[in-house]
């Protein structure tokens, strides 16, 4: 018995830490995402993107699919996620930091780098 609890366990911890989510198409997002980063607000938005992708994306079985598609700040903006030039009060900046929220739920906060260039990206728009 406790074999077989050990090997869950240890299953679990590996399948956990995967880079992909392995029910959803993770091709969509990981291959070329259509950022024009030919600009200083493109650049903002693929860096923001990337910080999102490798610490969100993967464990949103439903949103990145839809994340994955906003390749332009308007998109986002649309999504209600964020706010032009108001990083703190936009309602992914909001769950990020929880307050309020608890993103990413039951795991440490992202790193201080990638949340700014999150917000940077925001700011810029």
């Amino acid at each position: 018995m406790k074999i077989y609890l050990s090997l869950v366990t240890i299953i679990l911890l590996v399948s956990c830490n995967q880079s992909t989510n392995s029910n959803s198409f993770d091709r969509t997002y990981s291959e070329n995402i259509g950022i024009d980063r030919s600009t200083a607000a493109g650049e903002r938005l693929y860096q923001a993107y990337t910080a999102l992708k490798n610490n969100c994306m993967s464990c949103h079985s439903g949103y990145h699919n839809t994340w994955s598609s906003y390749n332009n700040d308007q998109a986002w903006i649309n999504s209600g996620l964020i706010e032009s030039n108001d990083a703190y009060g936009s309602t992914l900046v909001i769950r990020l930091k929880n307050i309020g929220g608890n993103m990413p739920k039951d795991n440490p906060q992202i790193p201080e780098e990638d949340f700014d260039k999150i917000i940077d990206w925001i700011e810029g728009i």
